[in-house]
């Protein structure tokens, strides 16, 4: 190894130790509300003491956290004046900026305590940090019920990236006219009003089958989109058994959630309820074969230490395999081309298509 490869490598070590700390100054540059004050004012600027006169902290403090924004070209900074003006941030609709803000504000509330104790998450099979924070044994989307800011922290985020996502995976959706379609932990019926939106016209019929809580919710989703004639819910557990009559399966955002011999058991249960013939369709979080994605920079640990203590993506061809395994032939494959994606997007996709043999 040469001082140059070894210097690129303490350079990465540099990257890994200052990422906390850069994070909590840009968040809280936002939640002191200086961003909002330099958007209102416009190309004029505030200097540090009239920011400070309007946050109620002090200029030093101002100065200090606007060294990183000004640095990374965020924010600017007058040399003649010491006027602060949005910069980067001012290039960003309100749309791009209204999407990133959610994740800024879910990895304070969601990751950053409980990470803490991801190694012993990692060590002990569960997720140590909601014991140690809310007394809660479990995993995060059970402790969400209990404990409201959790879901309110990670809700935005999870509507932002079905939001992003849903208008690919189901303009791809391959059913055939007059398909009984059964979307497995299909949560609150979301996913079989998309499958109506998007192909209604072949007369389908969609059928959401998640754990019995669920029903209220997913029910009153169905009605409010109009669907309740081609739309129905079943309660159950597709761990334990997955219902039969149906010609079509989904299986969307749920696979990843679970390490091999869960995801396996569920696919299996998936094979056993569906007749020769019938359909899978499964999508799932991708590790990109070229690696052009910031998956593996947040799931691993985010998995691990803040939901799950289990699951998280995999390869495009792990997955197949993994299909396979269960019995199924696979008959297509297609994965998310992040090139085309915004520039801050973290989850990659890809789609299964099998059948049954």
């Amino acid at each position: 190894m040469t001082s140059t490869d070894a210097d690129a490598v303490l350079a990465k070590f540099r990257d890994y130790v200052t990422g906390p700390t850069r994070y909590a100054n840009l968040l809280t540059v936002f939640e002191l509300g200086i961003v909002a004050q330099l958007k209102a004012t416009g190309p004029d600027g505030m200097t540090a003491t009239q920011l400070a006169a309007v946050t109620g902290v002090s200029a030093h403090h101002v100065e200090q956290l606007l060294e990183l924004p000004v640095k990374d070209g965020f924010i600017a900074r007058a040399p003649r004046t010491g006027a602060y003006t949005l910069d980067g941030i001012a290039r960003l609709t309100d749309e791009e900026l209204a999407r990133v803000m959610p994740w800024l504000h879910m990895v304070k509330e969601v990751c950053l305590r409980q990470l803490y104790h991801l190694t012993e998450s990692v060590r002990e099979g569960r997720i140590v940090g909601l014991e140690q924070l809310y007394g809660f044994t479990g995993n995060f989307y059970q402790a969400s019920k209990a404990h409201p800011e959790l879901h309110a922290a990670w809700e935005p985020v999870m509507h932002a990236v079905t939001g992003y996502i849903d208008p690919w995976f189901y303009s791809r959706l391959d059913l055939p006219a007059g398909a009984r379609v059964i979307d497995i932990a299909g949560n609150t019926a979301q996913g079989a009003v998309l499958a109506q939106k998007y192909h209604g016209e072949k007369g389908i019929h969609v059928t959401c089958f998640d754990l019995p809580e669920k029903e209220d919710e997913a029910l009153d989703n169905i009605a409010g989109a109009g669907v309740g004639d081609s739309c129905r819910f079943i309660g159950g557990d597709a761990l334990a058994e997955i219902p039969k009559g149906f010609d079509v399966a989904m299986i969307k955002h749920f696979l990843d959630m679970w390490d091999h011999d869960n995801a396996l058991r569920i696919l299996r249960n998936t094979y056993e309820a569906l007749p020769a013939g019938g359909r899978l369709i499964a999508m799932h979080l991708t590790y990109p074969e070229d690696g052009n994605a910031a998956t593996a920079d947040f799931f691993p640990a985010y998995f691990f230490g803040c939901t799950m203590a289990q699951g998280g993506p995999q390869k495009l061809s792990t997955w197949a395999a993994w299909i396979e395994e269960a019995g199924f032939k696979i008959t297509g494959t297609v994965e998310q081309d992040m090139t085309t994606a915004p520039a801050d997007t973290i989850p990659a996709h890809s789609i299964v298509y099998a059948t049954k043999v």
